[in-house]
């Protein structure tokens, strides 16, 4: 006689799921004369079994449980590529995790090398004037590409780390943080493109929109030879603590992580993800200070978006009127030209493509919902100085053209011509222009500051 055993249900199993299934072990006896034993019939699968294995399979543990499956023989090692305000941030993060995994900063150049040993190779953070530092991270230089001369500049040479080793001769990476400013990716990502692998994931952490497209153009052309995207958006208010030391973080304002795994093929119904991308959206996700939350690639393009159309204009006004962000409120002339920015800013996010047919987007997009984030997003930073105008007052090359110039591109795909957000980005390249020259600086067309 076969026994028959009860399973109990998750409780998320509804009523409709349970019905009419029934579970039957069939227990192998052992003879006397065989090893191998024999079974007493063999057991039939019914059409409630059947469907009971589909819904197993598409239920939300046994996802998990495939994903935690999948990642066993992931390397646990973490790379964080520009490990500024963000990068330390989620680098300390990790690092305060039980059982943390490996994190490797990638070190660009001497200077910053330098402000690690100073520094106490640690990453410092402090939460409401309390300090707390972490130690026991690894560190690699990655050098530039070769230079064209044949007296390379010792820049260009890399740079030998006692445990560490030589940037052409180290292991592959496959879980890749990175957060250096926009214009920057394409650079930095060309330093360590030759350690990167199909299998790989690299999540990007930055302002601005655009970004990938450069990536896939300029650093990784072939599909087939592509790493795993991830992208993270973050409302988290954390900055350096000192510019000269660009591994002490003010962690400001606590927020929230969102993030996605991009598909490699849109068009696929059930994508099939790399295994380090599952390990780096679990890790993170482990971390109750980063508090992050995975999202559909649809809803994070949409929280992109949001937090673009903030930015567009509290960037911009806010470099080109040389004031904090609360300085924005309560002033009639400049209401009018937020409204008039966010009219065009508005009929592009409803326009783009992506979006047709995702429920709601016209009501989430409106100008007026958009006026009411972009209020209180400045009336909660009111004494911040915006990242664009710390750029422009340093002589740096802004983040401009993956923020109003996103949305001018786009705009022009669609057939929409944004005046005015046209007007304002080169009010914002013009003056950068002459700020850099005030200060005797000459902004160049490629940056080379990754940090």
């Amino acid at each position: 006689m076969p026994i028959m055993t009860t399973f109990s249900f998750p409780a998320h199993f509804t009523d409709h799921e349970t019905r009419g299934v029934s579970y039957t072990n069939h227990v192998r006896r052992q003879s006397w004369w065989s090893a191998q034993g024999d079974i007493d019939h063999e057991p039939e699968t019914t059409l409630n079994q059947a469907n009971h294995s589909d819904l197993q399979e598409a239920s939300p543990l046994a996802q998990y449980r495939r994903a935690q499956r999948s990642t066993i023989n992931v390397p646990r090692r973490i790379y964080i590529l520009g490990p500024g305000s963000i990068g330390g941030f989620v680098a300390h993060s990790l690092a305060s995790l039980p059982h943390p995994p490996p994190i490797t900063l990638l070190l660009h150049s001497k200077k910053r090398l330098s402000d690690w040993y100073e520094q106490g190779q640690s990453v410092k953070l402090t939460t409401h004037g309390l300090l707390d530092t972490k130690l026991g991270f690894d560190v690699e230089s990655i050098r530039r590409p070769a230079a064209t001369t044949n007296s390379p500049s010792t820049d260009d040479i890399p740079l030998l780390l006692p445990d560490s080793p030589n940037s052409s001769e180290a292991g592959i990476i496959h879980n890749l943080i990175i957060s250096v400013k926009a214009f920057n990716t394409v650079d930095a990502l060309k330093r360590v493109a030759h350690r990167l692998r199909r299998e790989s994931s690299i999540l990007f952490f930055q302002n601005g929109m655009g970004i990938i497209e450069e990536v896939n153009d300029l650093v990784f052309p072939d599909p087939a030879q592509r790493p795993q995207y991830m992208l993270g958006v973050t409302s988290h208010g954390v900055y350096r603590a000192y510019r000269e030391k660009p591994f002490t973080i003010v962690h400001a304002g606590a927020g929230t992580i969102a993030l996605a795994i991009i598909p490699r093929n849109i068009e696929e119904i059930k994508p099939i993800f790399a295994p380090s991308a599952l390990y780096l959206l679990r890790t993170l996700t482990r971390s109750p200070v980063l508090a992050a939350v995975g999202f559909s690639p649809t809803d994070l393009f949409q929280l992109q978006l949001e937090k673009l159309a903030v930015n567009a204009i509290i960037n911009p006004l806010t470099a080109l009127f040389d004031c904090l962000n609360g300085d924005l409120l309560h002033r009639p002339s400049i209401s009018r030209i937020i409204r008039l920015l966010l009219a065009e800013i508005s009929l592009v996010i409803k326009s783009l493509p992506e979006l047709q047919g995702v429920p709601n987007v016209n009501t989430r997009f409106d100008i007026r919902r958009l006026e009411v984030q972009v209020i209180s997003t400045a009336g909660r930073t009111a004494a911040n100085r915006s990242s664009t105008l710390q750029d422009m007052d340093r002589g740096n090359r802004t983040e401009i053209e993956y923020i109003t110039g996103y949305i001018v591109r786009r705009g022009e795909a669609v057939g929409i011509q944004c005046v005015m957000n046209f007007m304002i980005k080169h009010m914002v390249l013009a003056k950068q222009v002459m700020k850099a020259e005030s200060q005797g600086r000459l902004l160049p067309l490629e940056s080379r500051d990754i940090g």
